[in-house]
């Protein structure tokens, strides 16, 4: 696989092979071969850092500043976030942010210069214009819940860039849904591969596409259009609930919509390596789950069996998540899941639900506890019965994955209830992250959230 882009700031791509090749922009996209290197440049550079915004970033940072996990051992870094008293100059923080900018550069420079290509075919452009559309989508749809309103980055322009001020949720959130149409209207149902194989769903086709409109919908309280981006998804007839908990998370599962492919040499994701603690007996994991978490599961749920590991050391069982099995070593039998078809189902739910369509609802609902080994719920309740119900589901379906606890405690007016309840010193401006230090000082039209 090509090892990526270069990082803004330098107007090259750089081909990895043996030996390495340096290719410039005007010579990049001179035929489908650097085009598509280039496409696999940016996969890879995303997936390059562990802890980076879509390698882990997401899912980890998130999973401590909600009530899902703790730091087992003190880190000023990590701390910040499980006690929700960030700073400006938190080292991660200022890598979630860069990466997530240096994605959205790299999907920039790709749409630039298939614009100014004449070489590539008419097939290759549409497939990698599509991939680019949907990953720079894909980034902003995730940083509007991390930090609110954020620069809305269209262009490769250092100039402009560099004085870009915050545009408001809406406009971000805008900005998606015009990107995904356009990449919806370019992929094809079927995913493409390099080298074809059955197993493979770490690039987004037009159901990837379908999915994520579903979860932006949902986020903006668009009900109808939630539910029938959702419902498509559901119905395609390409995805099924996999009947073993254990395999959701493999490489090819049929759960899968969308996941990302690991580029390290020693490790699968980074969840597991992140999440699972090392082989040592007095090794602890890096990372708990929340009481308040643990204490929310029905005790004949399957998923607490399955993905909720458990170890103890001095007499101190400390429980884990263990959707992802595999730590360290090769092969790649894991990827890291991104959009998977339990999420299209809890948000169908809850599009429904919010429409008064409460037995179909509770019918979706029932679809996810089945599975984890549950009795079904009963039609005939309240409309705050049933969106109760899902959000019990997502709480539990979804821990520890994807920041998507964070993100529904906030978007449901929730967090500073919940949170304020269960954390000391939590404070309503710990919803939003801070920006980092440096972008503030290098740009005055940046202006920091309130509270940092």
């Amino acid at each position: 696989m090509m090892a990526g882009m270069m990082l803004p700031g330098c107007r090259k791509f750089v081909q990895v092979g043996d030996p390495e090749t340096s290719l410039g922009t005007a010579t990049i996209f001179s035929g489908d071969e650097t085009a598509k290197g280039a496409l696999m440049g940016m996969y890879s550079r995303a997936m390059t850092t562990q802890g980076s915004f879509l390698n882990g970033g997401n899912t980890l940072f998130p999973s401590l500043s909600a009530d899902e996990c703790i730091p087992t051992q003190s880190s000023p870094a990590t701390d910040a976030f499980s006690g929700n008293v960030l700073s400006s100059n938190n080292t991660y923080i200022a890598q979630l942010y860069s990466t997530a900018y240096n994605t959205i550069y790299n999907a920039n420079m790709l749409l630039e210069n298939l614009d100014r290509s004449k070489q590539v075919s008419a097939g290759a452009r549409r497939q990698i214009t599509g991939e680019a559309l949907f990953v720079r989508a894909l980034v902003y749809s995730r940083l509007v819940v991390l930090w609110g309103g954020v620069p809305r980055v269209i262009t490769t322009n250092a100039d402009i860039n560099a004085t870009l001020g915050r545009s408001v949720p809406d406009t971000i959130y805008g900005q998606v849904l015009s990107d995904l149409s356009r990449a919806e209207s370019l992929l094809d149902t079927a995913y493409a591969w390099e080298d074809p194989g059955p197993s493979e769903r770490s690039r987004p086709n037009r159901w990837s596409v379908k999915a994520l409109a579903a979860r932006t919908w949902l986020t903006m309280g668009a009900w109808v259009d939630a539910e029938a981006a959702a419902t498509a998804v559901i119905e395609s007839g390409n995805y099924q609930l996999e009947a073993s908990l254990d395999s959701v998370f493999l490489k090819g599962s049929r759960e899968a919509i969308l996941q990302l492919q690991p580029v390290s040499n020693s490790t699968n994701t980074a969840e597991g390596n992140y999440y699972l603690p090392a082989d040592n007996p007095q090794a602890k994991p890096a990372y708990a789950l929340d009481s308040f978490l643990l204490a929310a599961f029905e005790p004949s749920d399957l998923r607490l069996a399955d993905w909720v590991g458990a170890k103890t050391i001095s007499g101190v069982t400390y429980a884990y998540p263990a959707k992802y099995k595999i730590r360290s070593g090769l092969p790649y039998r894991e990827y890291n899941m991104v959009l998977r078809l339990a999420e299209m189902i809890l948000i169908r739910a809850e599009a429904r639900a919010q429409q008064g369509k409460l037995d179909e609802a509770i019918t979706d609902v029932n679809r996810i506890r089945s599975r984890a080994g549950l009795a079904d719920l009963p039609t005939g309740g309240t409309q705050a019965d049933v969106l109760a119900a899902v959000a019990q589901e997502r709480r539990i379906e979804l821990f520890a994955e994807w920041g998507h606890r964070w993100a529904d405690l906030k978007r449901w007016g929730q967090a500073d209830i919940i949170l304020a309840a269960e954390k000391a010193g939590w404070t309503p401006n710990a919803k939003l992250y801070p920006f980092p230090l440096s972008d503030v000082q290098r740009n005055p039209k940046l202006e920091q959230n309130t509270g940092y």
